[in-house]
């Protein structure tokens, strides 16, 4: 397994509830300036190898934490979108904020082609594919592509959580129909490593050379985010991932789903099709995003998946892994989209 950079992980004292999360780096200074230096070069390194000078990367800034067993979150500033010198040039600044505020830093894997752009169907270059596996070491990570037939990595993160892969195309990928087959893909590769859930292409991931404050509230120590293998070299053609392309153009051959009026199938073609596919995958992502009263968000999704005519066994496992319908599981479900569907049906003309 190559290894290009790796922090030193330090053992700090335990935050109290309300304090920010104790430095990953050492307090010493004159080590602390080299430790942060090093996580800058890191951050640097891996910027440089996914993103061209002029395109913009979306930068959301998130504390996260648990509390009576369930996952909360909150923005603790607005996100920005800088291009790559921009974004290292102000790297203290994140860092410090993430060390005041419990800031978790993520960034768009793809670049995102105008500022405020962050849903998928504004995503237009895709140049990489990207995985998230949970609470494994580096070691565990490689020996799961190895056993699952992956090829070899381009880029490895160790989160702080989990461990982070990348694998570099060897040309961008930017029509409609290559992008939709790439978001088909996604799921099914990840699922024959147990990668995380979340794979639609407007995803965001921790950066190397920043902070992981998950559950920093709860006392859970800060911890570095590091760049642990970075090859720019290892490049591959979507025929490597033929096993995945394979059961994506399977799954985009079946029927689609169709909006429905007056107990009738509307007929949806192929550019509809993909079209209703990005409506779908925006509604659903909003789902991990911060709300001060996620039953209320929750009832609001499964309402506007409702009305794009998806039914609620096509729904279930859409959300089954996010917010309140993770943790409160089929019951609460059950529960929400039955009173959402009582809420159409009362809004529709039919009504009255």
């Amino acid at each position: 397994m190559p290894r290009l950079w790796l922090f030193d992980l330090l053992t700090p004292g335990v935050a109290g509830e309300m304090q920010p999360p104790p430095s990953p780096f050492n307090t010493g200074s004159e080590l602390m300036k080299a430790q942060r230096k090093d996580a800058r070069r890191q951050l640097e390194q891996f910027l440089s190898t996914l993103f061209l000078p002029d395109e913009l990367i979306e930068l959301r800034f998130i504390e996260s934490w648990v509390s009576q067993g369930k996952k909360r979150s909150r923005v603790v500033r607005d996100a920005v979108w800088l291009r790559r010198e921009e974004f290292i040039s102000r790297h203290r600044e994140f860092i410090e904020l993430a060390e005041r505020e419990r800031a978790n830093v993520y960034f768009g894997v793809c670049p995102r082609p105008t500022s405020g752009d962050a849903q998928d169907e504004r995503i237009l270059t895709v140049r990489c594919l990207w995985c998230d596996v949970d609470s494994v070491s580096v070691e565990d990570a490689y020996r799961r592509w190895k056993d699952a037939g992956i090829p070899p990595v381009s880029i490895v993160v160790s989160s702080g959580s989990g461990v982070h892969g990348y694998w570099l195309l060897n040309r961008d990928f930017r029509s409609r129909d290559e992008r939709a087959l790439i978001g088909t893909m996604l799921p099914h590769f990840y699922r024959s490593f147990g990668g995380d859930h979340v794979q639609n292409l407007s995803r965001v991931m921790r950066p190397p050379g920043t902070v992981n404050c998950k559950d920093a509230q709860n006392g859970r120590p800060a911890r570095p985010c590091t760049l642990y293998a970075c090859q720019p070299n290892v490049r591959h053609s979507l025929k490597a991932f033929s096993r995945w392309i394979t059961l994506a153009r399977r799954e985009q051959r079946r029927p689609p789903l169709c909006p429905v009026s007056a107990g009738s199938a509307t007929l949806v073609l192929p550019e509809a099709a993909l079209a209703l596919q990005a409506k779908v995958m925006d509604i659903v992502r909003n789902l991990d995003n911060p709300s001060p009263d996620r039953s209320r968000r929750d009832f609001a999704i499964v309402c506007d998946l409702l009305r794009l005519g998806l039914t609620r066994e096509e729904i279930w496992p859409l959300v089954a892994s996010g917010s309140k319908f993770e943790s409160n599981g089929r019951p609460y479900f059950d529960i929400t989209i039955a009173n959402a569907e009582r809420k159409i049906l009362l809004d529709s003309p039919a009504a009255g």
